[in-house]
């Protein structure tokens, strides 16, 4: 499996955890969201993807790149990590968890809530599984690859 094909087998797995998690927490409400995906508003008559109700691979595509983004971050910290030869324990987590918000922060602080402009340590539980959801993923891909 190359990289690409891992990357988007990750962002897969993210985007069902994240749905999961939406699911659970926002009772079944839709979770809709604008895309700028012209190919998709044009199939679809709509700018707007309720991404909760939505498989990966109908995703406009940049929701599908964004989980991607998410991904790669992920995977390369795990990479890096597994190299040194350091356990991707629950201080791993954390801390790539913590990545990942800073680095979504920066890619989208303009629909980020007040309470998701904070840094990862402060913020609410809820908030950091969306982010721990990445590093999961990419560590059981990783997990099933290795053999």
């Amino acid at each position: 499996m190359n990289r690409d094909e891992i990357i988007i087998k990750i962002a897969e797995r993210v985007h069902e955890c994240l749905r999961q998690i939406h699911n659970t927490t926002g009772e079944n409400r839709p979770n809709i969201r604008t895309t700028k995906d012209k190919s998709w508003i044009k199939n679809h008559g709509t700018d707007q993807i309720d991404t909760a109700a939505t498989d990966y691979a109908l995703l406009p595509s940049d929701w599908q790149a964004e989980r991607k983004i998410g991904a790669e971050i992920a995977l390369d910290a795990i990479i890096d990590h597994t190299k040194m030869g350091l356990p991707l324990d629950k201080n791993f987590i954390e801390q790539t968890s913590g990545i990942l918000h800073a680095k979504w922060l920066e890619r989208n602080s303009g629909r980020a809530t007040i309470a998701q402009k904070n840094s990862y340590e402060i913020l609410p539980e809820s908030e950091k599984e969306k982010d721990r959801a990445f590093v999961l993923a990419a560590i059981a891909v990783h997990k099933s690859l290795q053999g």
